[in-house]
C-alpha cells in the first residue's frame, strides 16, 4: 500500500508530503484546489507520459516520491531483485529538458519498470471510466475480468491470429497457384516447341561447318585427285622416287645393326603415305555434294534461326528456357501441395479456435451468471433495489468473429419493476450509470491483487441517502484494501478512517497547495463546507455528529 507521497514543483504545488493510512482514506477539497493534480502526480510516480509543462513556474524539475509497502509474491519475477524488499521507494523527476529519470530504491529504473510495477502496486478508477459502460464493445472486456478468464482470452486470440495467418497465406498460396497456371498455360506452347525441336548445344557450329564442306565438293574432289596424283598416280611421283631411298636404307641396315632403326621408321614412312594416297583416291573417288543432305543441313539451320529470332536467345539459351519453363512445371506441383498444406492448417486452426471459442463462451456465460447476482447484491446496497442488471449474449457470423471470440456482450438494465431492460447505453441517469461503474469497480476490487484502490471523484450524479450507500460500499473495499477516494460528498467523506483536506492558496503572490491530515476535532469543520453549511449553527452541529456516528457503526461491523 501507498504510504507516503511527496510532491515537489508539480504544476502548482511547491511542496506536499501526505502519509496515507490503512483502510479508508479520502481527500477533499473546493473545485479546482488541486486534488486532480494529486492523483496525477501518483500516475507519473506508476509510468504515465511527463511532459516539462507539468513543472511548476520558474522551477527547473519536478519531482514525485512515494513509500509503498506489498509483498514481494506479489510482483513480477522480473522487478523482485530490484524491490528487495517489502518496503520500497518510488522516485520520479521531470526536467525542464523533458527528460525523465526514475528510480527504484535509489537505483535507476525505466518508466516501462514503473509501470509493471504499477500495475501490482495500484488500481486508478476515474472519474470519466463510466463512459466505457455507454460502448458494448467495452463490455466483454469487463466480463472477462470479472470472470477471470484472461488465459482463455489469450488462447482465443492466439488462435484467432494463427487462424487468419492461416487464411492470408492459404490466399497468398492460391494466387501462386494461379499465376502458374497462367504461365503453365502461356508457357505450354514454347514447350512443346522447343522440346520437339530437339536443341543440342553445339549443333549450330557443326552443322554449319558440314554444310560449308559440302558446298565446296568439286574443289574438295579437284584438290584430293590433284595430290593423289603427285603422291602416286603418275609417272615420277613421290612413292615412285622413293624406290632409291629405300634401296638405299636398306643397304645401310645390311652393313650396320645400329641403321636398322632408320630404314624401319622410313618404311613407316612409306606406309603412312600408301595410306594417305588411298584415302585422296577415295575422296577424289566417292565424295560427292550430296544435295538432299545440303537441303536437309539447311532447313535446319533455318529453323535454328528462327527459334533464337523468336525467343531472344542462342542455341544454349534456348537449352535453358526450356529447361527452366520445365522446372515450372515442377514449381506447378510444388504450389498445389503448398495450397493443400495451408488449407489444411487453415482448416485446423478455424477448428481449433471454434472449439475454444466455444469454451469461452460457457465460461462466459457462467461468469455473467455470478455477475448478475453480484450486481443484484451490489446495486441493491447502492440504493438501486430494484434495479436488474443481465448481460446479454449476440453470437457472431463467421465473417464477423474475432480474436475476442464467437459472441459480443452487451450489458443491460430494467431500473424499475415492469420496465423492459434496455442496453446501458440508452440509461440517460448519470447517477445510475456512476452507481453500476462503481459496482463493477467495487466487484474488480474485491478480486484483483493490487494493495491500493484508487476512486477518483466516482461520485458523479449521486447524492443523499445514495452517497452514504456508496461510501459504504468503499469502505468495505477497504477492509481488504487501501483505498484512496478524491469526492465532493460529505457523507462519503464521513465515513473514512483518515481525512485529507486540499486547499489553495496565495504565498507572496505565488498560489500552492497545502494538504492537510485532519483529526476528529478538524474533521467537523471540512464536512461541514462540504456540506454547504457554516459551522457555528447547532443543527449542522448534529448532522455531522451522526454523520461521524454512523462512520464509526460502519468500521465496527
Amino acid at each position: 500500500m501507498l504510504r507516503y507521497l511527496k510532491i515537489a514543483n508539480l504544476a502548482i504545488i511547491d511542496n506536499v508530503e501526505i502519509e496515507f493510512g490503512d483502510g479508508f482514506n479520502v481527500l477533499t477539497g473546493e473545485t479546482g484546489a488541486g486534488k486532480s493534480i494529486l492523483i496525477g502526480a501518483l500516475n507519473l510516480l506508476l509510468g504515465s507520459r511527463g511532459s516539462a509543462e507539468l513543472i511548476r513556474t520558474g522551477e527547473e524539475e519536478a519531482h514525485v516520491e512515494g513509500l509503498f509497502e506489498i509483498s514481494p509474491t506479489s510482483l513480477p519475477d522480473s522487478l523482485k531483485e530490484a524491490i528487495g524488499s517489502g518496503e520500497f521507494v518510488l522516485s520520479r523527476k521531470i526536467a525542464r529538458s523533458g527528460r525523465s529519470r526514475c528510480w527504484i530504491n535509489g537505483n535507476l529504473a525505466s518508466v516501462g519498470m514503473l509501470q509493471s510495477i504499477g500495475s501490482s502496486l495500484v488500481s486508478i478508477f476515474g472519474q470519466h471510466d463510466h463512459r466505457v459502460l455507454l460502448d458494448p464493445d467495452e463490455h466483454i472486456d469487463i466480463l472477462d475480468r470479472y470472470g477471470a478468464l484472461d488465459k482463455q482470452v489469450g488462447e482465443v486470440a492466439d488462435l484467432y491470429s494463427r487462424w487468419k495467418k492461416a487464411e492470408k497465406d492459404l490466399d497468398a498460396a492460391l494466387g501462386r497457384l494461379e499465376e502458374l497456371k497462367r504461365e503453365s498455360r502461356e508457357n505450354a506452347d514454347s514447350i512443346k516447341e522447343l522440346s520437339e525441336a530437339g536443341l543440342k548445344a553445339g549443333e549450330e557450329e557443326e552443322l554449319t561447318q558440314e554444310r560449308d564442306t559440302l558446298k565446296k565438293a568439286v574443289q574438295i574432289r579437284e584438290k584430293a585427285f590433284e595430290a593423289y596424283q603427285v603422291l602416286y598416280g603418275k609417272s615420277g611421283s613421290i612413292i615412285e622416287n622413293l624406290s632409291d631411298v629405300k634401296r638405299a636404307t636398306d643397304y645401310l641396315a645390311s652393313t650396320s645393326q645400329k641403321f636398322e632403326a632408320l630404314r624401319e621408321n622410313f618404311q613407316d614412312a612409306v606406309y603412312r603415305l600408301d595410306d594417305v594416297a588411298l584415302e585422296l583416291r577415295d575422296i577424289a573417288k566417292n565424295f560427292s555434294a550430296d544435295p538432299a543432305r545440303l537441303e536437309a543441313i539447311e532447313e535446319r539451320l533455318v529453323a535454328l534461326r528462327r527459334l533464337k529470332r523468336k525467343y531472344g536467345r542462342d542455341i544454349p539459351g534456348l537449352v535453358a528456357l526450356l529447361d527452366s519453363l520445365s522446372q515450372e512445371e515442377g514449381n506447378l506441383l510444388d504450389a498445389q501441395n503448398l495450397v493443400n498444406k495451408t488449407r489444411a492448417a487453415a482448416t485446423q486452426f478455424h477448428e481449433d479456435y471454434l472449439k475454444a471459442g466455444e469454451n469461452l463462451s460457457i465460461s462466459r456465460k457462467e461468469a455473467a451468471s455470478q455477475l448478475e447476482k453480484a450486481m443484484g447484491q451490489e446495486l441493491s446496497e447502492l440504493a438501486m433495489r430494484e434495479a436488474v442488471f443481465s448481460v446479454e449474449f449476440q453470437p457472431l457470423e463467421r465473417d464477423r468473429s474475432s480474436q475476442k471470440g464467437l459472441e459480443s456482450v452487451e450489458f443491460f438494465l430494467a431500473s424499475n419493476p415492469g420496465e423492459a431492460a434496455r442496453p446501458l447505453a440508452r440509461i440517460a441517469s448519470g447517477g445510475e450509470l456512476s452507481r453500476i461503474m462503481l459496482a463493477l469497480k467495487a466487484l474488480q476490487a474485491d478480486g484483483q491483487g493490487a494493495s491500493t484502490v484508487i476512486f477518483d471523484e466516482v461520485d458523479a450524479g449521486i447524492g443523499g441517502n445514495t452517497a452514504f450507500a456508496v461510501g459504504s460500499r468503499l469502505a468495505r473495499v477497504a477492509r481488504r484494501q487501501q483505498v484512496l477516494c478524491v469526492t465532493h460528498l460529505h457523507q462519503i467523506a464521513a465515513l473514512a478512517n483518515h481525512h485529507f483536506a486540499v486547499q489553495k492558496h496565495v504565498s507572496e503572490g505565488r498560489t500552492q497547495i497545502d494538504v492537510k491530515s485532519l483529526d476528529s476535532e478538524a474533521r467537523p469543520a471540512e464536512l461541514a463546507r462540504m456540506l454547504g453549511a457554516g459551522y457555528d449553527p447547532e443543527s449542522v452541529k448534529e448532522h455531522i455528529k451522526k454523520l461521524m456516528e454512523f462512520r464509526s457503526m460502519e468500521n465496527s461491523q
